[in-house]
């Protein structure tokens, strides 16, 4: 799942729900529904990952990578 994923990054970096809920500009229950339901929108994984300094990546076999930046979602 990628709120398993996505809390692993967090807690190797000591990040608290808390503080990724004030990046995103929601309540921290916001953030723990979305863990729970497991329903990050695109928008949303791009931000919490900007916020972790990862990136989102979409790999297409054989060599194509696509990387999607907190830009991308500006434009």
């Amino acid at each position: 799942m990628v709120s398993d994923k996505i809390k692993q990054i967090m807690k190797s970096k000591g990040v608290k729900v808390v503080q990724l809920a004030q990046y995103m500009g929601v309540k921290p229950q916001s953030v723990t529904n979305k863990f729970a339901r497991d329903s990050w929108s695109v928008q949303d994984l791009i931000s919490v990952l900007d916020f972790l300094d990862c990136q989102l990546a979409i790999e297409t076999k054989p060599d194509n990578k696509i990387i999607l930046s907190m830009k991308d979602i500006k434009n």
